[in-house]
């Protein structure tokens, strides 16, 4: 076997399907592949599409995080290859036109990651196109999203796979982990996939951020090697410095302005790092949309402290 393609999924019926035929359709018919869903106890007509579709359907239901998911699928997996995506992705023919090349490359160097940030149906809402869209053009991300990440199994193996212990953020860990030992990163912006699942309203994303938020609370170490983390912390230290100064009393107002200030240079600078390359008008929205994500981060360090219980992960996060 050349490829195994792993997917993690919980009450997908709504993309399972599309997902499965998209790769049968795209993958080169040189290869030799299999496509494992390892199921995590879906309540609807997951496993079953996906066994129609051509899968082989494992199931993972006792098992706690998405990354013991993955790392169930690669255990129950042939290939030398190892593709991990998630279960509203679909590929392309763009993908199918250049995954040649990724594939010969991680042949010829095992060590390696590769992937791509994936694009947005084009019926997408503003945020979308605003937020998502143009992450899909970075070529040197600091981590390969498990959305959409190839590797080799000499390496997954090496490194001990995704951390399984972790909720959410493992892609994160797990290229960490690789880039320690040697590995190398590399995003292919013309492997183009795309992500039907992303949230299409504000409060969607709210509640997605909250619940990926979760992994950045892991431990003192996720703490310390998440930036998001860190300006999280900022900035709900901010808010109540903020809080406090107008419940003291009117001498306080100084800190007020102050704090109102550094709020929008938080979120003005996060907008600027990550969307300066689409221009001004980019990180101008961005900026509004990245209170929302800080404030949805900030949920995610009271909702890891005081829910210890892993949640699955499905849409409606």
């Amino acid at each position: 076997m050349d490829i195994s393609v792993v997917i993690p999924a919980y009450n997908e019926e709504n993309y399972i399907k599309s997902t499965i035929d998209s790769i049968n359709k795209w993958m080169p018919e040189k290869y030799r592949f299999e496509i494992i869903v390892v199921d995590h106890g879906s309540e609807d007509k997951t496993a079953e599409l996906s066994e129609k579709a051509g899968a082989k359907v494992v199931s993972g239901k006792g098992l706690k995080t998405i990354a013991a998911l993955r790392n169930y699928g690669v255990e129950q997996s042939q290939g030398d290859i190892l593709f991990f995506i998630d279960a509203d992705i679909t590929f392309t023919q763009q993908w199918s036109d250049n995954i040649d090349e990724v594939i010969v490359s991680l042949q010829s160097n095992p060590n390696q990651i590769c992937g791509s940030l994936p694009k947005i149906p084009l019926d997408s809402s503003m945020l979308m196109k605003f937020w998502f869209d143009p992450k899909s053009t970075e070529e040197k991300p600091k981590y390969i999203g498990s959305c959409h990440l190839l590797t080799t199994r000499g390496l997954f193996d090496s490194v001990g796979g995704f951390p399984a212990e972790m909720e959410t953020a493992e892609e994160f860990t797990f290229c960490l982990n690789a880039t320690k030992s040697g590995a190398s990163l590399r995003a292919y912006s013309e492997l183009i996939v795309v992500h039907h699942g992303a949230p299409n309203t504000l409060s969607a994303f709210a509640k997605r951020e909250v619940w990926h938020g979760r992994g950045d609370w892991t431990n003192i170490s996720s703490i310390l090697s998440s930036k998001v983390a860190m300006l999280t912390i900022v900035f709900l230290l901010t808010h109540l410095v903020l809080l406090t100064s107008l419940v003291i009393d009117s001498a306080a107002l100084n800190f007020t302005g102050m704090s109102v200030v550094f709020i929008i240079f938080i979120c003005l600078f996060s907008s600027f790092m990550k969307f300066s390359s689409q221009g001004i008008y980019h990180v101008l929205v961005n900026s509004c949309t990245f209170y929302i994500y800080f404030f949805a981060r900030s949920l995610s360090l009271f909702s890891a402290l005081f829910s210890k219980k892993y949640k699955k992960r499905s849409r409606s996060h």
